[in-house]
């Protein structure tokens, strides 16, 4: 979902920055013509799944894609203080999807985050 942000009455922002453009460099949108707007991670999102040839650690060895449901939490990873915790998304696959074990077909996972990649936008028409 995205937000754009509303002026503040008197047209000024406390620090002093123009409300339209809220302090940030408005060039930095991925979404022409949506003022406000950026690709982030969540909810709703279209992603896909870093491959085996991307990453040789990928669960999901052909890289699928999908679409984020919900947060999935932080799970720890190996168990180790090096490996620390990460944020994980559940996501519903476009079709059903063997993991690197061959176990499966599932529609849906939960996802590492770092394992997981923003689909580019769709360019509108």
């Amino acid at each position: 979902m995205f937000f754009t942000r509303n002026p503040r009455p008197g047209g000024d922002a406390p620090d002093g920055d123009s409300a339209a453009g809220g302090g940030r460099d408005d060039d930095r949108d991925d979404l022409p013509g949506i003022v406000g707007a950026e690709s982030r991670m969540g909810v709703g999102a279209q992603v896909y799944v870093l491959d085996s040839d991307e990453d040789p650690t990928s669960p999901w060895p052909w890289g699928p894609t999908g679409v984020v449901l919900r947060a999935g939490g932080s799970a720890w990873q190996g168990v180790s203080a090096i490996g620390g915790s990460a944020r994980t998304w559940w996501v519903e696959f476009d079709s059903p999807q063997l993991d690197r074990d061959g176990d499966g077909p599932v529609a849906s996972a939960q996802v590492a985050e770092r394992f997981l990649r923003l689909a580019p936008p769709i360019a509108p028409r």
